[in-house]
C-alpha cells in the first residue's frame, strides 16, 4: 500500500519485543511493531501512527493519519487518512474521513463517516397533471 509517510521522519518506534501497558500520547510519526495495552492518542491532525504486521493494540486509537497492518482491539478515530492493509485485523468501530482498505483486511465493527456535510440523495417525485 503506497503511503505518503516516507517523507516523514520516524519519531517513535515501539519494537517487536516491547509491551507497553498504559496510555500513550505522541507527536510526529510513531511506528509500532510491539504491543500496546492502552489508548494511543496523537497531539495533532498531522501526526501519523503505523501499526505493522507484528503490531498489536488493545485500546482506543485517536490519530491524524493511520496505517494499520496489525491487530487492533478497540475503536479507531482518524481526522485524516486511514490505510487498512491486507493483514489488518480490527475489532472495533472506525470513525473516518478518508479510508482505504486492501483486499484481505478484516474489520469487525462499523465504519462511521465523520466528514463534512453530506448531500442527501433525494429522489424527485414527479407529479402528473390531473385534469
Amino acid at each position: 500500500m503506497a503511503s505518503n509517510n516516507q517523507s516523514q521522519n520516524l519519531d517513535t518506534l515501539i519494537g517487536q519485543s516491547i509491551t507497553i501497558k498504559g496510555d500513550v500520547t505522541y507527536t510526529g510519526l510513531m511506528h509500532i511493531d510491539g504491543h500496546v495495552d492502552g489508548s494511543i492518542i496523537s497531539e495533532s491532525d498531522n501526526d501519523t501512527l503505523v501499526v505493522s504486521e507484528t503490531g498489536c493494540i488493545s485500546g482506543t486509537i485517536k490519530s491524524g493519519n493511520l496505517v494499520i497492518n496489525g491487530q487492533v482491539e478497540g475503536d479507531i478515530t482518524a481526522t485524516g487518512k486511514i490505510e487498512v492493509a491486507s493483514k489488518a485485523r480490527i475489532n472495533g468501530n472506525i470513525y473516518y474521513v478518508n479510508i482505504e482498505m486492501e483486499t484481505g483486511s478484516q474489520v469487525n465493527g462499523k465504519l462511521i463517516y465523520q466528514g463534512g456535510e453530506v448531500t442527501p440523495m433525494v429522489s424527485k417525485k414527479t407529479e402528473s397533471d390531473v385534469s
